[in-house]
């Protein structure tokens, strides 16, 4: 018989199971979890069976994403272990920098997971979670850094099974999921949307643009030779701006889907 210590208190409850070592440990005491937890609600008249099923579908829900994120670091570590053992000497400080790469690729996984479920409370049928999580992890399994994970990531979006093995094939052999030009539209798109106010700032561009080209055709009609000059280079550059913001914004508008 295991000798495993039974707590008394939802508290140590908690510790004991985020302190567990295994899987079954864990699942031991979260089964004291919910018990005390059970308890607690009873004598607060709370109706137990609901409340129950909720906190099992949030402690469901932490502890997948822990796991993603325990894989996430188990690649990371994986790749940079083999790149230190290629290009580093002992004692050049390699632990540091592998810690460092590490928090990185956690910090891009949190903002694909946090995009990943406002996606899925969206359109809670897509599956946007298991998705992002498996495009980011297979990325950085071929040995992509976790910053261009994260966008190849995003530009392959929902894909099914068929599409993503393709995408992946694609960026084991170019770097891209389809070719660079494409790749490097949609990824400046996903940096200006995941600024504060990007998608305004596009739409503001291709507004004053419009302003502009409208206003420099009409001077146009001007005698004087240097006045049509400017107004021609405007009408240009106006052109090349609201041609430049019209891509954007029909980027933003196809990534709804992915």
């Amino acid at each position: 018989m295991d000798d495993k210590k039974i707590p008394e208190t939802l508290e140590e409850a908690y510790k004991l199971r985020d302190e567990a070592g295994s899987l079954e440990d864990r699942d031991f005491y979260q089964d004291y979890v919910y018990e005390l937890r059970r308890g607690e609600y009873r004598s607060r008249g709370i109706r137990t069976e609901i409340s129950s099923r909720r906190r099992e579908r949030q402690s469901a829900i932490e502890f997948s994403r822990e796991m993603f994120f325990l894989e996430v670091a188990q690649i990371t570590a994986e790749n940079t272990g083999e790149a230190s053992e290629a290009t580093e000497s002992p004692g050049s400080g390699a632990p540091g920098a592998e810690g460092s790469h590490q928090e990185t690729a956690r910090r891009y996984a949190v903002r694909l997971d946090t995009y990943a479920f406002l996606k899925q409370l969206a359109a809670p049928h897509s599956g946007a979670v298991e998705i992002y999580r498996r495009n980011y992890l297979e990325i950085l399994r071929l040995g992509k850094g976790p910053k261009d994970a994260y966008y190849l990531a995003r530009v392959i979006g929902l894909a099914g099974d068929e599409e993503f093995g393709a995408a992946l094939e694609s960026v084991r052999r170019t770097g891209y999921p389809k070719s660079r030009m494409p790749y490097a539209v949609e990824r400046a798109a996903i940096q200006i949307r995941d600024l504060p106010g990007g998608m305004i700032m596009i739409l503001l561009t291709f507004f004053a643009s419009l302003f502009v080209f409208v206003w420099a055709t009409g001077a146009l009609d001007l005698a004087s030779p240097v006045k049509i000059l400017f107004a021609g280079l405007g009408v240009v550059a106006a052109g090349l701006l609201m041609l430049v913001s019209a891509v954007f914004i029909i980027t933003f508008i196809r990534s709804i889907n992915k």
